[in-house]
């Protein structure tokens, strides 16, 4: 008897000791970037010449995301694509996926896509969404990968710029 209530016991503390934390961002705007959680600080949305623009910010760093539309749907990214993702990495590499690369690197072109799953009507409005892709370096001998990324509730506050690549 007295082994069972030990057991229970132990059973008991192992099932309250062991837990997984799980932290609520909202809004947020987050990806995976070459293994490790990128996460923006600062993050907003705009819309210009009627194409989304989502750019969020971890330090000098800067990652935008431009669908060719500003409704929902899916967004392929890539050197022909009217969308694009572009990033400015801390010692300023800009890396975009409209950029092909070398080929001494990989055959293989750039590519992703942007999902833009939901658009509320909040004031302002919040928009909601993921994303994925690989870019290159204007020289195409760098490149950078993004995957598992999601904007979520980001406002569309406007005064934006897209970066120069």
């Amino acid at each position: 008897m007295r082994k069972n209530i030990l057991l229970i016991i132990v059973v008991v503390l192992l099932c309250l000791g062991c837990s997984d934390t799980i932290e609520f961002n909202n809004p947020a705007f987050q990806a995976n970037r070459e293994g490790v959680t990128w996460k923006a600080d600062f993050f907003a949305a705009d819309i210009d010449f009627g194409k989304f623009l989502f750019e969020g910010r971890d330090g000098i760093e800067v990652l935008q995301l431009i669908p060719s539309d500003d409704r929902r749907g899916v967004y392929t990214l890539g050197p022909e694509s009217e969308s694009a993702a572009i990033f400015r990495d801390a010692i300023g590499t800009v890396f975009s996926t409209a950029n092909l690369p070398d080929p001494s690197i990989t055959l293989f072109p750039p590519e992703g896509e942007i999902v833009v799953e939901s658009l509320d009507n909040s004031s302002p409005m919040r928009v909601t969404g993921t994303f994925r892709f690989t870019a290159f370096s204007e020289d195409g001998l760098q490149s950078v990968n993004f995957i598992n990324g999601v904007f979520f509730r980001i406002s569309l506050d406007g005064g934006l710029e897209a970066i120069e690549d």
